[in-house]
Formats: C-alpha cells, sequence, structure tokens
C-alpha cells in the first residue's frame, strides 16, 4: 500500500496495512530549534528553511528517514507584500497585524493590531487585502500536478490563512474581540462575515489551481483553551458558526478532498457543530486539555472524523519525558485511537524548540514498532 492509498484507506475509516504518518505541516510540523537539533543528532546537513515564522520546511532526507505519508502545497503571500523585519525583530504581515520575537523568547507574539475600534468607520477605512493579487497561486498548479503524477504521497493543501474567529483577534486583539462578541455584536458579525468573504474568494483561485490533486485541504481555528471552550457554545452558534459555515461549504463544493480543521484545546462541546458543518478530520487532538480523552472521543465521534493528531503529549511527555516515557505514550494512544482506522499519527500540534531530539526520533520508531494492522497493543 503507497502513502496515498493509506492515507486515503484511513480517512475512509478503514484500516491500511499501517497507520499514516504526518510531519511538516502549519499545525503538524516542527520549530527550527527541534529541528535543527534533530538534523545534528542524525548527522543531516542541509539548510534549515521556513515558510512562516519558525516553522519549518521539513528537508525530504528528514521525511524519507522517518516514512511520512504527505507532502504540502502552500499558497504564496501577494507580490505586493514584502516582509520587512524592524530593528525591534518585528513585521507587519499582509494583514497590519504586527508580530515580534523579543530576545528573550522562542515564539513571535502579536503586539499590534490594525482595527483599533469596533466601529463601521474603522472597517470601512481598513484596508483589506487583496486575494486577487498576483502571486498567491503562482506555480500552484504545477508543483501539485507534479507530485501527484510523479508521486505516491497524499498532497496536503497547508491552511491559506488562519480561521475567521482567529483572523478577527489577531486584526482586533485577543481581549478586544472577545469583547465585541458579548458588547459589539454586530460589528463582531460584519468584521468575521468580512474575512469569510476574502477566504472564500481566496478558496476559490487556489481550488480551482489544485483541488483536483490534493486529498486533504487543511483549515484553522482555534476555538479551545486548556479548560473548556474559548467561547460559550451558544456565542458560537450566533456568531461564529455561520461565517466558518460559509467558507467550509464552499471549499466541499469546489473539491472532493477531505476538509481538516486544526482547532486547539478543549473543543469537545463544539464537536457536533464541527461535524454538522463538514469538518472531516480532527487536529491537534489535545489530549492534555479538559474533556479531550483519546479513548472517548474515538468511541463517540469515530463514524464521523478522523483523529489526525493525538499520537503523543507535546505540553509534557514529548518535551520533558524521557525516550522510554515517549514510546510508551505513543503505545497507548496508539491503542485508544488506531483501531477501526481514521487516525492519522502526528504528535499534538508541532514539536517545540526545546524537545530533545532523542525523543522525537523515539517517537516515530514507536509509531513503526506499533502501528501495523491490526493493532496489538
Amino acid at each position: 500500500m503507497n502513502s496515498r492509498e493509506r492515507i486515503l484507506t484511513a480517512l475512509n475509516h478503514k484500516e491500511p496495512d499501517r497507520i499514516p504518518i504526518d510531519l511538516g505541516g502549519g499545525p503538524t510540523g516542527i520549530e527550527v530549534e527541534a529541528y535543527n537539533s534533530l538534523k545534528k543528532l542524525l548527522g543531516f546537513e542541509s539548510e534549515t528553511k521556513t515558510f512562516v515564522r519558525d516553522h519549518v520546511e521539513v528537508d525530504e532526507s528528514i521525511l524519507e528517514r522517518f516514512h511520512i505519508d504527505t507532502r504540502y502545497i502552500r499558497v504564496k503571500a501577494p507580490k505586493s507584500y514584502k516582509l520587512i523585519i524592524a530593528e525591534d525583530n518585528s513585521y507587519l504581515d499582509f494583514w497590519g497585524t504586527r508580530w515580534k520575537k523579543p530576545p528573550s523568547s522562542l515564539y513571535w507574539d502579536m503586539v499590534d493590531h490594525p482595527i483599533k475600534e469596533p466601529t463601521a468607520e474603522a472597517l470601512r477605512n481598513y484596508k483589506w487585502p487583496d486575494p486577487d493579487e498576483p502571486g498567491i497561486i503562482e506555480g500552484l498548479r504545477e508543483k501539485a500536478k507534479k507530485l501527484y503524477e510523479t508521486t505516491e504521497y497524499a498532497l496536503i493543501l497547508d491552511m491559506p490563512g488562519f480561521g475567521v474567529f482567529e483572523q478577527a483577534w489577531f486584526l482586533r486583539g485577543f481581549e478586544n474581540f472577545l469583547t465585541d462578541l458579548g458588547m459589539n455584536q454586530r460589528f463582531a458579525e460584519t468584521l468575521l462575515q468580512g474575512i469569510a468573504n476574502y477566504q472564500i474568494s481566496l478558496f476559490d483561485h487556489v481550488l480551482d489551481e489544485v483541488g483536483e490533486y490534493v486529498q486533504v485541504v487543511m483549515t484553522s481555528d482555534d476555538l479551545g483553551v486548556q479548560n473548556g471552550p474559548m467561547v460559550s457554545p451558544e456565542t458560537y452558534r450566533k456568531l461564529i458558526k455561520p461565517a466558518q459555515k460559509r467558507v467550509w461549504q464552499f471549499i466541499k463544493s469546489k473539491t472532493k478532498a477531505f476538509l481538516f480543521l486544526h482547532t486547539c484545546g478543549s473543543v469537545r462541546k463544539f464537536i457536533p457543530d464541527l461535524i454538522e458543518l463538514g469538518i472531516d478530520i480532527l487536529n491537534p487532538v489535545q489530549v492534555a486539555a479538559k474533556d479531550m480523552d483519546p479513548k472517548e472521543l474515538k468511541s463517540e465521534f469515530s463514524k464521523d472524523l478522523t483523529f489526525w493528531g493525538g499520537g503523543c503529549d507535546t505540553q509534557n511527555i514529548l518535551p520533558f519525558g524521557n525516550p522510554d516515557d515517549v514510546e510508551r505514550e505513543v503505545k497507548k494512544r496508539i491503542s485508544e485511537l488506531a483501531p477501526g482506522g481514521g487516525f492519522v499519527f502526528n504528535q499534538v500540534h508541532n514539536i517545540q524548540p526545546q524537545v530533545p531530539p532523542e525523543n522525537i526520533v523515539r517517537m516515530f520508531e514507536g509509531v513503526h514498532k506499533y502501528g501495523t494492522y491490526p493493532i496489538k497493543v
């Protein structure tokens, strides 16, 4: 069974020859520091390339070393956009949000937001990015077609930006937009729908280019925190869900690919809504969050969802355990998520900067050791 067949078998809730393995997507990848340590341990010498901030474009030699079943297609920035790193190590993205990485930090944080006030005038004055700009889809069809015809990997359209909810608080600031959802609902709804309009236009162009070649389309919209939902289910259903519905159902109308949603944290209360909206794949399956026990999720939702992630806890085990701890974790999660198919192995979200490379190697060794069907762990 080749990689594409393996992924499609799992997505159709059947058991392939072994558990499919993913690495390298926007929410399923590895950060620069961890990647460089891994290359050093393995004796691989190559330039470390990133596709956004510190998310690594994983080298083909690493993907082959761990028998990764996926390869990625990524939308480009508009040609009019120039990445300029300021003296304080900050930059503006093409939505106008400023990101900064202080010397003491391993991460880029949002430090300024372009829409300052929750008013109709502020929205009128905001310069929306243009989904029709040259450069965004340049070369996508050629790359996707070549990979589809000359390789046997499953092809994934990586997240072309953030979801309607996330992008809204990127534009307004997190606290401000949560306040908008309660106190300025007409403004919040208008902003969400404006972002949805942009995303629909963008996906229209992108899927015209690659929709026939990709097997999975990734989207993202974080809805949870560690201990529960980020917003109430009632607020979600009234304001956020309608905008998501427009975008996701448009994607489903343009391609036969499976629809992937990355949504962090404790999101169990939203899962029936996500299934209703056409989500086929749930990621990252944050096993350390409240109400996200993978055994229970598998029992309750496995007929409708493929779980893409959950294979190793990245909050505790992968960074702070030893290799034996990692192997035990992988074995446990495989036993909970793999039976019956509907599971693609990936750690919970990106491999963080200070993860020991020995743990990364043992994680992938573990899935090969215990991940052959029929599952016997």
